[in-house]
């Protein structure tokens, strides 16, 4: 007897490991598994520009790296004394000025240069509610508290995401043919406009990441949003929020990611990689025992074998963490 849907993909054709640099751009759901790829050194790098929802303002954003765009300071908005861009999320603003605008031009450049060691880029879309605003009628990434009047609340619709995202895909995929693409939807609720609204800006995304694949760019999708809904699919898997996937939820699509994109050498190396960080996280009964001190020396030496046959792998705070310890 099957008392649940199961949901089961192929596993995917190019693998990660730990030579390859994912960078993931999106929701919040984004920075929930870029959690996990750090707790296993892989080099990754997690919403740089902050948390993202809807594609017009995430092809916006990969515009800019592609183009190497470069602020001035007039593009700033002041917002109860800090210095914003609404294509930014706040991460990115600054009570300074010139701070504010650093860290935009900084970030686009860094992330710029970083590109052409980028195997993979991980895209989650979150809601097709977006804020337009009047004074240059461009759809923003955040209101920054901005006075509401300033901005009209509208729906992506399907076709104008689609080719917004496309365009900004298809010019990094021309200059950076190397890097994988992947989609997915979030599968965090955004409820706060309505139940159906959600069940129809979800449906928009899904249609739009469907367009995508059908893209001559090779862009793939990572079902995380069905996973949560139509595999798991119980509100058990949810925060007292209703809202976000819990801890068990991410585990659950962590899973389902391994499966999907790692090798069993890559696995086999992962486990090796918990069991030190799990032995620097260890609280000693007495520091100073000599049984402790023998526990440490055996923990570095583990740690130099591994990094002979993967010097990539990074290990300061595990080794700031045992010399701490001594």
């Amino acid at each position: 007897m099957h008392f649940r849907t199961e949901l089961n993909i192929p596993p995917a054709k190019q693998k990660i490991d730990h030579n390859d640099t994912v960078l993931l751009i999106g929701s919040c759901f984004s920075q929930n598994i870029s959690e996990r790829l750090q707790k296993y050194k892989f080099k990754c790098i997690s919403n740089p520009f902050g948390t993202v929802f809807n594609p017009v303002s995430i092809s916006k954003l990969i515009q800019y790296i592609c183009d190497r765009k470069v602020f001035s300071s007039e593009s700033l908005q002041n917002s109860q004394g800090v210095w914003v861009h609404p294509d930014f999320h706040s991460v990115l603003s600054d009570v300074d000025k010139d701070t504010a605008l650093d860290k935009i031009n900084r970030t686009i450049e860094n992330i710029h240069v970083l590109l052409s060691e980028v195997k993979y880029i991980f895209i989650t879309l979150g809601t097709v509610t977006a804020y337009r605003q009047k004074s240059d009628e461009s759809i923003v990434a955040n209101c920054h508290k901005i006075n509401p009047v300033a901005f009209i609340k509208e729906t992506i619709q399907p076709e104008d995401g689609y080719i917004k995202l496309a365009t900004a895909l298809n010019l990094l995929k021309k200059m950076h043919p190397q890097i994988n693409i992947v989609t997915t939807v979030s599968p965090v609720r955004h409820i706060k406009d309505g139940i159906i609204e959600n069940a129809r800006s979800k449906a928009s995304l899904l249609r739009i990441v469907e367009m995508l694949e059908g893209n001559d760019t090779g862009i793939t999708y990572f079902p995380s949003y069905e996973w949560v809904m139509d595999d798991l699919r119980d509100y058990r898997f949810y925060e007292a929020d209703l809202i976000h996937p819990n801890d068990q939820a991410i585990d659950y699509i962590w899973e389902k990611f391994v499966t999907h994109y790692f090798t069993p050498e890559t696995v086999h190396l992962m486990e090796k990689i918990d069991r030190i960080t799990q032995s620097c996280s260890h609280r000693p009964f007495n520091v100073h025992s000599d049984q402790h001190q023998r526990f440490i020396l055996e923990v570095k030496s583990q740690i130099r074998q591994l990094q002979i046959s993967f010097p990539e792998l990074n290990f300061d705070r595990e080794m700031a963490a045992l010399q701490g310890n001594k």
